[in-house]
């Protein structure tokens, strides 16, 4: 089975998720995964399609690309050949954690926190931000689902997380899933 990952942009309005998965429909392929999100006005997907082994990626870019142009998107469509990385490979036994951060907006702050987890060998899966700007703490908000290795020291990861927020001026709270849903059930 041939597979393909479609990427799809541009500015929200309804009927583009119709759109795209008819197209995928009518060239014989099915969805596996898909993630859609939007950001303030701008709506984005990343689908996994398998494709017929008959099919080409081409015929189906193609075909996007009217709806691309119809619908003002862009539109991108790449042959997939998963290349699985050592990490894939070869996966930690994880702990699912989340983590919020709140504070001042700050020029590479998603970059700070996110080289701090990738050097205590953590895996983001999901990220979620809303930047308002100025100085309530409140207006700017991030969460970060990860993956933690059970090796992970979670001391030496809080500890070096605490450093980070301590010199951008922003709080760094990191719990494990469970004890984050049951809180956020008790206060809902």
């Amino acid at each position: 089975m041939n597979k393909a990952l479609i990427s799809v942009l541009g500015n929200d309005q309804p009927g583009i998720m119709a759109a795209v998965a008819t197209v995928i429909t009518e060239h014989g392929g099915n969805i596996e995964n898909l993630s859609q999100t939007l950001l303030q006005s701008v709506f984005g997907a990343l689908l996994m399609v398998s494709m017929p082994e008959d099919a080409q990626c081409e015929e189906l870019h193609k075909a996007l690309q009217q709806v691309g142009q119809k619908m003002r998107l862009s539109i991108h469509v790449d042959p997939w050949d998963e290349q699985p990385t050592p990490w894939q490979e070869n996966p930690p036994e994880v702990q699912p954690y989340i983590l919020t951060v709140i504070g001042p907006d700050r020029r590479g702050l998603v970059a700070e926190v996110s080289t701090q987890l990738a050097r205590h060998g953590v895996n983001i899966t999901n990220i979620q931000a809303i930047f308002k700007g100025g100085k309530n703490p409140m207006d700017n908000l991030m969460v970060f689902e990860v993956d933690v290795p059970r090796s992970t020291i979670m001391q030496d990861l809080r500890d070096a997380l605490h450093e980070v927020g301590q010199r951008l001026d922003i709080e760094i709270d990191t719990q494990h899933r469970k004890i984050f849903e049951s809180v956020s059930n008790i206060s809902n």
